[in-house]
């Protein structure tokens, strides 16, 4: 083990045992219960740190036969809740100007403006475009329908049109095609590696991207509801945006 690891397992163990050195004359008497109730008082990740140090010192012991009976075996902590952080206003500026091409400006506006996942925006098919209406049909488990605005709109006939003229012939069904996909005849999507190369020179990731627009609207509105219908979103993961936008709604550690 490096010897950085040894002196960070040491900073998060030596509080607990000073404590247990003041009640109990060995190790051994540490039961489950005493490495739970450490970890209670401490929430977060200070908790997940005492454990995975505490994990690795009696795994030690064990091995050197210095105790018999692991007490941090089958001690869980639950997973720290990440919510997701605004991207600073200066990186967005320009943000669609900035991307080049017919095909990258209709990407960056489906994910920054509305909220799309960079898989589901790779599969999406040519049916699933009614121009006329200003629709986008995005297929999931459950279907979510986007309206797309003016911008959007716009660039998705830009698109259209420098698809046709540079592959008329093209039997590939999906709304978006690259110069390999449009003569494949398997009719792929086109790759994820298409996708980082829009993303790269912008310096940012879609995933990223969609976290900030999301997140943008729970700004605006502390309603989960509205997050749901407008990102085609699941009531937990609104409500997680919800927390991360108005931490002061949260009367609970999000779980």
């Amino acid at each position: 083990m490096p010897f950085e690891t040894i002196r960070k397992y040491l900073g998060y163990l030596y509080p607990i045992l000073t404590e247990w050195a003041s009640r109990v004359s060995s190790l051994r008497e540490i039961t489950n219960d005493d490495v739970r109730h450490a970890l209670t008082s401490r929430p977060g990740s200070p908790g997940r740190d005492l454990l995975s140090a505490l994990r690795s010192l009696f795994r030690a012991l064990k091995q050197e036969r210095v105790i018999f009976r692991d007490p941090t075996r089958g001690i869980t902590l639950p997973a720290i809740a990440r919510l997701p952080a605004p991207i600073p206003t200066d990186r967005l500026r320009g943000l669609i100007d900035r991307a080049d091409g017919t095909l990258a400006k209709l990407v960056v506006a489906l994910i920054a403006i509305h909220g799309l996942g960079a898989r589901e925006t790779r599969h999406l098919r040519l049916t699933d475009l009614d121009l006329a209406r200003g629709r986008l049909t995005v297929r999931r488990d459950l279907p979510h329908t986007v309206y797309l605005d003016e911008l959007t709109h716009a660039l998705a006939g830009h698109w259209l049109r420098d698809r046709h003229r540079r592959w008329p012939r093209t039997a590939n069904p999906h709304l978006l095609v690259s110069q390999q996909t449009a003569a494949d005849t398997r009719l792929p999507p086109i790759s994820s590696m298409v996708i980082n190369d829009i993303f790269r020179p912008l310096d940012l990731s879609p995933s990223k991207l969609r976290q900030d627009r999301i997140l943008a609207e729970a700004h605006h509105t502390a309603d989960p509801v509205h997050l749901m219908r407008v990102f085609g979103i699941a009531a937990e993961t609104a409500m997680k945006y919800v927390y991360a936008a108005h931490p002061e709604r949260r009367s609970t550690l999000w779980r």
